[in-house]
């Protein structure tokens, strides 16, 4: 649920260094809350253990924990029994979901579901607030999320289909030796299970369907050093609407509001909340404010908001029909639009955060 309209849930997401930042901005968020709207608040930080009666005694307000070994326990019943041929040919058909090996990400992926589970189940015309992890991971998670069922479809994806054409090539030798070889349908998503990720793509793809406030603590960080905070946002696709930097200097405060002058990026130096709910709806004129990217077909240029990300630092690699943006050990992969596939990037430059890019008119 978004809410490009006026009737859908409201999506507000939140992360911070402190957890005093997250509290105080909860307890400014409800005392400020004037309309008797539901709110269902979901904290996939998996630390916090939040305390509702310190912010509301509102009977309208439920809060939900993401419970990681509870979602895993959950996603393995729903793949039995339909993929019990499988569990039989890996030899884990009789384990329990917390007997399996641990597997490397798979608790972001469990906190991806989570996430889009909630989104799915927000009624209408109520307010969904998501405390997300601290600020690094957060960004790191929301960048996945606008990855939808090709998140997973990416991984398991060549495998499965290597596994078709192998079972097609063993069919002779299946019926010989009266094997049953399980088919790879069994282990692909649902259809329910990739609505529920298209549906967290187009939340988080898109800054209008969402509001995101990113609280970082500033004290004793060097400019440059917040500045490469900031680069982790643009870098992750994930580019707050809100930044808030809590004791950072005053040279520190100059710099980051230069760099986000001209970008989509409201700079606090402190926590306050006034009207959230309704600053966060969107007009079509902070629809078009709100935009990270622009491609210019008729020019072929484009401009990418990226802060804090210095052009003598970025490395750019066009290969195929993507562009691969390189900062600082992170990469942001981007699928070239149709019209500049064939064209090749000739010039590149930064100017107030945003990342200027020219390809060749053929």
């Amino acid at each position: 649920m978004a809410f490009e309209d006026e009737d859908g849930a409201l999506i507000l997401l939140v992360s911070a260094d402190r957890y005093t930042a997250i509290h105080q901005w909860l307890q400014d968020f409800f005392s400020n809350q004037t309309t008797d709207i539901q709110i269902k608040l979901y904290d996939l930080s998996g630390e916090f253990n939040l305390d509702l009666a310190d912010f509301t005694d509102s009977n309208k307000c439920s809060i939900q924990y993401f419970d990681h070994i509870s979602i895993l326990k959950r996603l393995w019943m729903q793949l039995n029994p339909h993929a019990m041929e499988w569990w039989q040919l890996l030899d884990i058909a009789s384990k329990q979901s917390t007997e399996l090996p641990p597997i490397p990400g798979i608790e972001d992926l469990t906190k991806l579901i989570f996430f889009s589970e909630a989104l799915d189940s927000a009624p209408t015309g109520t307010i969904l607030i998501v405390i997300l992890p601290t600020p690094l991971h957060a960004l790191k998670i929301l960048g996945m999320a606008q990855q939808g069922p090709a998140l997973i479809d990416q991984l398991l994806e060549p495998l499965l289909n290597w596994w078709d054409t192998t079972r097609q090539t063993l069919s002779a030798v299946e019926k010989i030796l009266r094997l049953r070889l399980p088919s790879s349908q069994q282990l692909r998503l649902n259809d329910a299970w990739k609505g529920r990720l298209h549906l967290l793509q187009k939340t988080i793809s898109d800054r209008s369907n969402h509001h995101f406030t990113l609280i970082l603590d500033g004290k004793n960080y060097k400019p440059a050093q917040l500045r490469n905070r900031l680069s982790i946002a643009g870098m992750h696709r994930a580019i707050p609407h809100i930044l808030i930097v809590e004791e950072a200097s005053a040279e520190a405060n100059v710099e980051l509001e230069n760099e986000c002058r001209k970008g989509p990026i409201t700079i606090n130096k402190s926590i306050a909340i006034t009207h959230l709910a309704q600053e966060a709806k969107t007009t079509d004129e902070k629809r078009a404010s709100n935009r990270i990217e622009e491609w210019d077909a008729e020019s072929l240029y484009a401009k990418i908001f990226l802060p804090g990300v210095s052009k003598a630092d970025l490395k750019i690699e066009q290969i195929d029909a993507s562009i691969h943006l390189i900062f600082n050990g992170y990469c942001r992969s981007i699928a070239l639009p149709k019209e500049f596939i064939s064209n090749q990037c000739e010039r590149a430059q930064i100017t107030v955060g945003w990342l200027n890019l020219w390809f060749s008119h053929n």
